[in-house]
């Protein structure tokens, strides 16, 4: 069990490193195709005409990606909570381990899907 969540941890490290890698472009482009990218820091970036769909994929897998890293991190947390509560009962440690397992399962499995969705369509890096 071990063995198989530490190789599920550095297959998320070696993949979510690969995912914030991404070359960066200098690109000059009139006003009228600017786009806001972020609401926050205002960034801005150059859009193309018909590549709707490509920022409704880059859209989605943002929000996705903010989703899965909040339940991943609550889900952690509850599964810490209910194995520090377990008082040393073997059902309730054995429960907290498995959901701790399959916390870490689905938060890898969205990295490899979203690291798929950037091989198949570069422009929609995760964090554009």
């Amino acid at each position: 069990m071990k063995k198989i969540l530490l190789a599920l941890v550095l297959a998320v490290t070696v993949v979510g490193g690969a995912l914030v890698a991404r070359p960066a472009y200098a690109a000059s482009c009139s006003e009228d195709k600017k786009v806001q990218t972020s609401i926050l820091n205002g960034d801005e970036a150059c859009t193309e005409e018909g590549s709707g769909i490509k920022n409704l994929l880059v859209l989605v897998v943002d929000i996705m990606t903010a989703g899965v890293g909040v339940l991943g991190v609550v889900g952690i947390v509850i599964v810490g909570i209910q194995y520090l509560t377990a008082s040393g009962n073997e059902e309730k440690t054995r429960k907290a381990k498995r959901r701790l397992f399959e916390i870490v399962l689905g938060v890898a499995a969205f990295v490899l899907l979203a690291a798929l969705i950037k091989f198949l369509v570069p422009e929609a890096s995760v964090n554009n």
